[in-house]
């Protein structure tokens, strides 16, 4: 039952879950080993929201997927237990993923049946959160800025190519910029 529709649903509880961790968890950002209980605290968020439609998927942290220590595995992870559908998968981080690690998302999301794969970086030091959306062969970029609780696509990128326009984001650009 993969559809549009429910991506976007659950792309957007997501973002909720975001504006949540800011708004009630901002001091976990100043703690000196931060990333888990970030991704706690927003697993807990996730949770919640769900929790509110009913839907009957359960929030696990940190589940190991593969026995392969190669293989990225998710931190946060939606799905039926019972049923083993998976709708949003959440590998997190605090700072940009590596060229590596975006093509190991693209071929988790390739290999998974999970609905929604993404990455997310806290990106403490700056004034957004940086999230991946893995598709079949690229990535979506997109920022949520703390301050405006906005969520906004940034860009898309395909991985591997040596030709890249002018407007495909990398991440020397991104680095440039800031």
């Amino acid at each position: 039952m993969s559809t549009k529709r429910s991506k976007i649903k659950v792309f957007d509880i997501f973002g909720r879950a975001l504006g949540l961790l800011e708004t009630e968890d901002n001091e976990l950002y100043r703690w000196p080993r931060n990333r888990l209980a970030l991704c706690h605290a927003l697993a807990v968020h996730i949770h919640d929201l769900l929790e509110d439609s009913k839907q009957g998927y359960s929030v696990d942290l940190c589940p190991v997927l593969t026995k392969s220590t190669r293989v990225l595995n998710p931190d946060i992870l939606v799905h039926n237990r019972q049923s083993g559908h998976q709708i949003l998968s959440v590998v997190c981080r605090n700072e940009y993923l590596t060229e590596s690690e975006q093509s190991e998302l693209i071929r988790f999301r390739k290999e998974s049946s999970c609905e929604l794969v993404l990455a997310l970086s806290f990106m403490v030091q700056k004034n957004y959160m940086l999230i991946y959306a893995a598709n079949e062969d690229r990535i979506e970029y997109y920022h949520f800025d703390r301050n405006s609780m906005t969520l906004e696509p940034v860009r898309k990128r395909e991985l591997g190519t040596k030709t890249e326009s002018k407007d495909q984001l990398t991440l020397y650009k991104m680095m440039k910029k800031s």
